[in-house]
């Protein structure tokens, strides 16, 4: 099959095919480098006005009903309907791949080709996606990865040789291009050295008799968990990332407290520092985002302004004379997380902007589930193959408040 001949076909006809052979379809999916629910948007196109998308309209003719309403009276389905044949265990594994790429991605957007994005109050409603609106704002992994990425670049296979715009020093400060002159040019460069992604991922392991009597709703919500431990391990691959950098000698620069605040005692964060780091970040970068771990972030959160002379910054917009009115494009509300993750005493700043860029290998996500019959246990597997590169670490400092 190519891209060019994708042949429209029912819910029910996908359900057939994929009881006879789901690698078929998985593998055309893949090769018109889709999710599944995306392909099969392709195979049986959702119409105006339908309640489902079309992974939802094939839940519903395998007979999988995803969420429980107890005062409509209905159940979602057992868990083990999954497991029952090899169309429902194909669609297991984009189910759990769905409710991942929620988590990895954020449910606050429009996505395409999710059914929770559907309007409730049909009789549809059980096939969409579990919606349990309290858990979907509490399993949510505290310092998002989208937080700290630029962009996300899809490439085929291991690995990715990173490109980077340098342009030379003295044609930077060009203010003026003079009749016949020659334009400052950035020259785009390859890194030198090639990014390797890792292979990241969670497992769950249940019994036959667990996954019999857990319903798919409760289901969802433990691989939800999974998926946040997982985001949990990739925020901290970045940040090592934009600390260190990613092998091409673009490691983030480091300012010591003393020099910035030469007043400051080391180890003891201090305004002056602080809004003196904050005016490292060089024209046009400037600091939206703020890493560290609990102790430092507690240190920024406790810093004093003074209560009997207020800073002249502070009076803008007031009447009084002589007050000043900052015009540089600065994030004022930086966003700051804690991390045990983050190195200590200090802070790791960046302009998300231009920080990271995050790579994901084109079918590199794969759920799988193995059975094991002499412990009579099912384990679900949800992997991914993901790395990082520096975009520009002139976005990137680190303030040492120890130094």
């Amino acid at each position: 099959m190519t891209k060019a001949t994708i042949t429209r076909m029912s819910p029910a006809d996908i359900v057939s095919q994929m009881r006879g052979n789901p690698l078929e379809i998985v593998g055309d999916a893949y090769k018109h480098e889709m999710n599944l629910s995306a392909f099969l948007e392709r195979l049986t196109p959702s119409e105006k006005g339908d309640k489902l998308d079309a992974f939802g309209r094939v839940l519903k003719e395998a007979g999988i009903v995803l969420r429980s309403d107890p005062q409509a009276g209905y159940w979602a389905s057992p868990a083990s309907e999954f497991l029952k044949d090899k169309a429902t265990r194909t669609l297991l594994f984009e189910y759990a791949s769905r409710i991942w790429r929620r988590v990895a991605y954020g449910n606050g957007n429009r996505a395409t080709y999710l059914s929770g994005d559907n309007p409730p109050g049909s009789w549809d409603r059980p096939y969409y996606d579990a919606q349990q609106a309290r858990w979907d704002e509490q399993l949510a992994p505290a310092i998002p990865l989208s937080e700290m990425v630029a962009m996300t670049t899809p490439i085929d296979g291991q690995d990715y040789r990173a490109f980077y715009m340098t342009y030379d020093a003295t044609a930077l400060r060009l203010y003026r291009v003079g009749e016949s002159a020659e334009i400052p040019i950035a020259n785009l460069a390859d890194s030198e050295h090639t990014i390797t992604l890792h292979k990241y991922g969670r497992g769950m392991r249940a019994s036959y008799e667990q996954m019999r009597r857990m319903r798919i709703d409760k289901l969802a919500m433990q691989i939800r968990m999974m998926a946040v431990q997982n985001e949990v391990d990739k925020v901290a691959a970045a940040l090592a990332i934009i600390i260190a950098g990613d092998g091409n000698s673009n490691s983030a620069t480091t300012h010591d407290l003393t020099t910035l605040d030469t007043d400051a005692t080391a180890g003891t964060l201090t305004m002056k520092g602080w809004l003196n780091f904050r005016k490292q970040f060089a024209n046009p970068y400037k600091m939206t985002t703020a890493l560290m771990t609990a102790a430092s972030a507690l240190q920024l959160e406790m810093l004093n302004i003074g209560s009997a002379n207020l800073a002249l910054l502070q009076l803008q917009g007031s009447d009084i004379v002589g007050t000043i009115r900052p015009i540089n494009r600065t994030a004022d509300a930086v966003g700051y997380g804690w991390t045990s993750d983050a190195p200590a005493l200090t802070i790791t700043a960046f302009d998300r902007a231009w920080a990271l860029e995050q790579l994901v290998e084109i079918g590199g996500d794969v759920a799988e589930t193995e059975r094991f019959i002499t412990s009579q246990t099912e384990v679900l597997t949800i992997t991914e193959v993901q790395g990082f590169a520096v975009m520009d670490n002139t976005a990137n400092l680190i303030l040492d408040i120890n130094a």
